[in-house]
């Protein structure tokens, strides 16, 4: 069973997709990083994503060029460990800047992030966003370690489970 989930960020009475993550029935897990972008012809080929194939080949994509392609266990019930898919700075006000709307009825599950949980600071982030696969019971793997996170949710449908963390970290310090 394919299932869709969203992890959004709630800005007043605005919801904004922020990652779009999706378990194909054949256990490959996706993400995609909406743009705003995305129907104009100029920067569809921008499109950021990312991939954990049921063979153990994961990707991330942009450009229609993979980049830092390596094998992993496959994403399967037998799955062990923590791995980290990706991890990406998010600032309060980058969610409605891209300004994609999130629309609760397309996703089986969403997890919502207050706005006002995030730090205003872009470049320079002091929030970030951390997608891991694990097996069940084991915490992701982030930066600064587990004591900042601010908001987590685990999307556990299926084993691996797919883990989305908000946490704060100051890089360089």
């Amino acid at each position: 069973m394919e299932r869709t989930f969203a992890v959004a960020v709630r800005d007043r009475n605005d919801l904004f997709l922020w990652t779009r993550l999706r378990r194909a029935a054949g256990t490959d897990i996706y993400y995609v990083l909406p743009t705003g972008r995305e129907h104009d012809p100029k920067w569809k080929k921008w499109d950021p994503h990312g991939s954990w194939h049921k063979d153990g080949r994961v990707h991330h994509k942009s450009f229609d060029r993979k980049i830092f392609p390596t094998e992993r266990q496959k994403p399967d019930a037998e799955f062990k460990g923590t791995y980290n898919l990706i991890t990406r700075g998010i600032s309060s006000d980058e969610p409605r800047l891209f300004g994609v709307p999130c629309d609760p009825t397309e996703f089986s599950e969403i997890m919502e992030i207050p706005a006002g949980i995030l730090s205003p600071k872009y470049p320079d982030y002091e929030t970030h966003m951390s997608i891991d696969v694990s097996e069940p019971g084991l915490q992701p793997l982030l930066m600064g370690g587990s004591e900042n996170i601010l908001c987590q949710h685990i999307f556990d449908d299926a084993i691996p489970h797919i883990t989305v963390t908000v946490f704060s970290f100051q890089i360089g310090t």
